[in-house]
């Protein structure tokens, strides 16, 4: 089949939008978007304003013969149900896990020559692998062949891990087909920020105080471990194994920080004084907090007399903040060397050249630049996904990690579609 072309090279549209990351990457190869369509009508405005183009909206009731003719279906269609913050319902769910549906019912209509999707790779696993059966032999049985890749944006010389699934399928056959080998050198989060010259947040002075008392921690005891270090544990002796019956046996014993149980005498008062982790079962732990307990108190007995006084500063913390997780480096005990997240399980320490995962998140959870002791901007974890080129995203915190925790990185788009477009 040959394709047909503009003055600008192939046509294309691009389903299940959100910001935009696959009309990004292929526009820049010179090929032209001629539809688009999606549900967010917050993401629909902001795509028309970044790309002159108004996205259709729920794609379940565009007439696929209305679809302007193309030799392209990119589609990032929903990842909720394959993933495993979606409980992996694959093709079950209802709301989501069968959209595949709805590019199959253009792709018939339409014959295009190309379809590039993408997704989580746990897409394959899901169902014991009925689901990706079902994707792939709906693509065959239209006369594709059809190959995927799984890619992290780490292998194309972004700072950032998350694996995805880049799905490619051709009328003609892929024999011309080879998927992107880059050998690219990595860039630094660091290297990203100075980049950019967005407005940016510092962090308040209760954190930066907060963090200043870790590392004291860190400095003075050298302890580190992928396991949450519980401070509300320093100085507690409760049984953390078992459930205690009567509050007289439970008065015998100390709560968070060391703080004496003799005197109270309803479980309402012993529960006050325990760590919030330990109220639901009158103390007993489950086996993942029971192991970060046990823990954290191996680590006061080895150094309870300067943690005496150092867990006095962290009383009047939010629980949150006496929670502390190092996913560093080993060979940097230094915070502000780091990235650092304010995160509801506590306080989390990443290593510097590597962003955590984008996601709906408050502006108090947004990653922290430690050298900076300020907040990750929007425009930078745009880069992260390779849209920092983009003038406009949701001005909500929360909604642009969203979004761009969904987009797909354009970067990994263009150098696929230069290789599959011929």
């Amino acid at each position: 089949m040959k394709t047909a072309t503009t003055e600008k090279g192939i046509r294309f549209i691009d389903l299940f939008a959100g910001l935009g990351g696959f009309h990004v990457g292929v526009s820049q190869l010179g090929h032209r978007c001629v539809f688009a369509s999606e549900l967010d009508e917050g993401l629909r405005d902001i795509y028309a304003k970044n790309f002159c183009l108004a996205p259709e909206g729920d794609i379940r009731r565009i007439d696929e013969r209305l679809v302007p003719d193309h030799e392209l279906i990119c589609a990032g269609f929903p990842c909720q149900p394959f993933s495993r913050a979606g409980k992996k319902k694959g093709a079950k769910c209802p709301s989501s896990g069968r959209l595949v549906d709805e590019i199959f019912r253009i792709a018939e209509a339409k014959q295009p020559k190309y379809i590039m999707l993408e997704n989580v790779p746990d897409v394959i696993s899901i169902e014991e692998g009925k689901f990706w059966e079902y994707l792939v032999g709906g693509l065959a049985r239209m006369g594709y062949e059809v190959d995927y890749k799984v890619y992290t944006p780490r292998e194309f010389g972004i700072p950032k891990k998350r694996k995805r699934i880049f799905i490619v399928a051709c009328k003609s056959g892929l024999q011309h087909f080879k998927w992107p080998a880059p050998e690219m050198g990595e860039r630094s989060l660091r290297s990203i920020a100075l980049k950019s010259n967005d407005q940016h947040n510092a962090i308040s002075k209760e954190k930066e105080f907060a963090l200043s008392c870790w590392q004291d921690f860190i400095s003075q005891t050298s302890e580190f471990t992928s396991l949450p270090i519980l401070a509300s544990e320093f100085g507690a002796t409760y049984p953390y194994n078992k459930k205690i019956k009567t509050v007289k046996e439970m008065s015998a014993y100390k709560g968070a920080f060391g703080v004496s149980l003799q005197d109270c005498k309803t479980w309402a008062s012993v529960q006050e004084k325990l760590p919030k982790h330990s109220r639901n079962e009158n103390g007993k732990a489950s086996p993942r907090v029971a192991e970060a307990i046990q823990y954290s108190r191996e680590i006061y007995n080895r150094h309870s007399v300067f943690l005496e006084l150092w867990k006095n500063d962290l009383k009047g913390f939010p629980s949150s903040w006496t929670k502390f997780e190092w996913q560093g480096d080993r060979e940097q005990a230094n915070i502000w060397k780091h990235i650092i997240q304010f995160r509801a399980s506590g306080i989390r320490i990443i290593k510097p050249d590597c962003a955590p995962s984008l996601i709906a998140m408050s502006t108090t959870q947004t990653p922290i630049l430690g050298e900076e002791r300020r907040y990750m901007s929007i425009k930078e974890a745009a880069a992260l996904q390779s849209l920092d080129m983009l003038d406009f995203f949701p001005d909500n915190n929360s909604k642009a990690f969203k979004a761009l925790g969904n987009a797909v990185n354009a970067l990994i788009v263009k150098e696929i579609a230069k290789e599959l477009i011929h």
